[in-house]
């Protein structure tokens, strides 16, 4: 296994011609000094675990963040988001007000690159100010990572502009600061991981304890399809962070009794029925499911290395019932597309993506099936919800770059 990795790779493929466009509408005058970009993420098994140090099974994926940026003034941060056509100027000096320069609130898109510099700062590292237009086709609030994507590509190009180096493994850290630190979202670490660690082709097993991680091959004779519901939630108000402290709090009362314990990846199954009469049921639920992911992932990973893609699918499907029944986030429109998923004799297994509650299904599918499971998978979605899904095949991508 692995555990640290020297500085982002640098990545050889085709820039995206609308980003220059972009960037020369919202700064001319200027030429990008830097491209980035960095991919997004599915879950296949783990969903949940990472905030108790449990290990998970993910790909980064061919959609993604790309970025142009340039040098500009000392303190100033001037960003251009394309795909929303919004433009926004911060000071890096008033980065805690979490408010732009005029002082207006920052709109949510632009506080990960804020909540970024907010995080190398805290670190003592020096900041320039940038000029940055970025894109993409990663789905946002899907449950495919499109915000870890946003903030390793300012954290991949801040370094590169920068006379500072940091490991990959310290700036999936500085991503994770900004969205738990600054953006309030009790998150793990598995999807700024998976972002700059993932590699083309492969499957990315991450002990999230110990950050160990490895890059399985992940056979040619099946296919990962996310299946979008185009649903979308926001994780900060949402219940995301109730039933992550729900988890917490029955890790952290079994542990007055047992020291050993630090997380739920401490407490073995029968252990957590010992404490049921002191945890709500809300409490000993979410942390069921926890417990008994963090066992799936396990024989999931001897399952997918051994070929056995019927039993890692069943094991997915466990995992989609305990999300939905223990840990309380699945949806009306997630159980409709799991149900359309898993009908398909193409399909092995299918769960969701991300945090829950809407967004993406994930399906492990039969490579030969794949494009007739996308269009009967699409057409039972429509006939149960009336919404039009979004479904396409992911092929596994390599981690965020400079582009060379």
């Amino acid at each position: 296994m692995n555990k640290v990795d020297p500085n982002p790779i640098t990545v050889s493929t085709g820039l995206p011609r609308p980003l220059l466009s972009a960037f020369h509408k919202a700064f001319p005058g200027f030429s990008p000094d830097v491209f980035v970009r960095a991919p997004g993420r599915v879950n296949l098994l783990g969903g949940h675990v990472d905030t108790h140090g449990g290990p998970v099974i993910n790909i980064a994926i061919n959609r993604e963040i790309w970025l142009a940026a340039a040098y500009g003034s000392a303190d100033l941060v001037r960003l251009y988001a394309a795909d929303l056509d919004a433009s926004i100027t911060l000071s890096l000096r008033r980065l805690d007000t979490r408010q732009d320069v005029v002082g207006d609130e920052l709109p949510r898109w632009a506080r990960y690159p804020a909540g970024v510099a907010w995080a190398l700062q805290r670190r003592g590292l020096k900041l320039n100010g940038i000029n940055v237009a970025f894109l993409g086709d990663v789905i946002m609030r899907a449950g495919l990572s499109s915000s870890a994507a946003v903030e390793e590509a300012f954290a991949v190009a801040w370094q590169a502009l920068e006379s500072w180096r940091l490991d990959s493994s310290e700036l999936a850290r500085i991503g994770h600061e900004a969205e738990r630190d600054y953006m309030g979202i009790g998150s793990g670490i598995q999807d700024q991981f998976t972002c700059l660690h993932a590699r083309k082709e492969h499957v990315f097993f991450l002990d999230c304890r110990t950050l160990e991680y490895r890059h399985p091959l992940l056979p040619a004779a099946v296919k990962v399809v996310v299946c979008d519901t185009n649903t979308r939630r926001e994780l900060v108000g949402s219940g995301y962070n109730t039933r992550s402290q729900d988890a917490k709090q029955a890790a952290h009362t079994i542990s007055l009794v047992d020291s050993s314990v630090k997380t739920l990846r401490d407490v073995p199954l029968d252990r957590l029925e010992d404490f049921r009469p002191v945890l709500t049921e809300d409490q000993f639920r979410r942390a069921r499911h926890v417990i008994t992911e963090i066992a799936r992932v396990a024989q999931g990973a001897e399952a997918l290395e051994a070929g056995d893609f019927a039993a890692f699918g069943e094991l997915m499907k466990r995992s989609y019932w305990s999300a939905r029944d223990d840990y309380g986030s699945s949806s009306p429109a997630l159980d409709a597309m799991w149900q359309a998923a898993t009908q398909h004799p193409g399909c092995y297994g299918a769960r969701y993506s991300g945090g829950g509650e809407a967004g993406a299904v994930v399906a492990l599918v039969a490579a030969d099936a794949a494009s007739d499971f996308i269009t009967r998978t699409a057409a039972r979605y429509m006939q149960a919800t009336g919404r039009e899904g979004n479904l396409f095949v992911a092929e596994p991508a390599e981690g965020a770059g400079v582009f060379v």
